[in-house]
């Protein structure tokens, strides 16, 4: 049973906002390491080889030690020795990826880097002529589809992956889209662009029967109290007597 109302899954003026993070593993093997991250949000079913646990906080703190999705994507892969990959999109604006396989971080993806105003495609290099790996850069978009496609062990004869990095988002599509397909080419499920619905049923994903929510990596009803008792306590203020 969920406690009333989702957490702040959506929030956003220009669009949606979300973040996710794939895990090649076992849901129970999942669902133990985000508990002991303190992960706060939900969990999907088990997907074939995959599972999908949504952020229920996007762009923020989404466990304990202050960390964000794509620390979480990485600590998971470490734990438990697999392949990971972290999405975040922001407003439908901006999308970031993170990939780890093992204990090894893949090239970041920033559909918006600081540094590159004019979108994708961007390289970020070091006082060397390297390209730059980190929060903040951007790597050749055919780097980041070369090591993604590796790494997913999918195939993509045509170069759509890479084309769709690079592309740039005009005034009728959006990040969920560019998304959507980036996902569909990896061969992951693709409901974490629809996930602002939960606690309640995915669209084109799954019942909320199937679903797990933590609060600070917990489950339940304790899920809840626990993220509760997390949250900062904001003053209240003073009425004028």
């Amino acid at each position: 049973m969920y406690p009333p109302g989702p957490l702040n899954l959506g929030e956003g003026e220009a669009g949606l906002s979300y973040a996710g993070v794939y895990a090649a593993a076992e849901r129970d093997h999942v669902i133990a390491a985000l508990g002991e991250m303190r992960f706060t949000g939900y969990v999907g079913p088990q997907e074939g080889t995959w599972v999908l646990s949504v952020a229920g906080n996007p762009l923020a703190k989404v466990a304990g030690k202050k960390r964000r999705i794509d620390d979480v994507a990485r600590d998971l892969a470490a734990t438990l020795e697999v392949v990971t990959l972290a999405a975040e999109v922001s407003k439908d604006e901006r999308l970031r990826l993170w990939a780890f396989d093992g204990d090894s971080p893949l090239p970041v993806y920033d559909s918006q880097p600081p540094e590159d105003d004019g979108g994708a495609g961007g390289i970020v290099l070091d006082d060397f002529g390297n390209p730059v790996i980190g929060e903040g850069a951007f790597v050749d978009t055919e780097m980041v589809a070369v090591s993604l496609l590796a790494a997913f062990d999918a195939d993509d004869p045509d170069g759509k992956l890479a084309e769709l990095l690079e592309e740039d988002i005009g005034e009728d599509t959006n990040e969920s889209e560019r998304l959507t397909e980036i996902l569909r080419i990896l061969g992951l499920p693709t409901w974490i662009v629809s996930s602002d619905s939960l606690p309640r049923r995915v669209p084109g994903g799954p019942d909320r029967e199937q679903v797990l929510r933590l609060g600070a990596g917990k489950p339940g009803v304790q899920g809840w109290f626990a993220d509760a008792l997390r949250r900062p306590v904001r003053p209240r203020p003073k009425r004028d007597l």
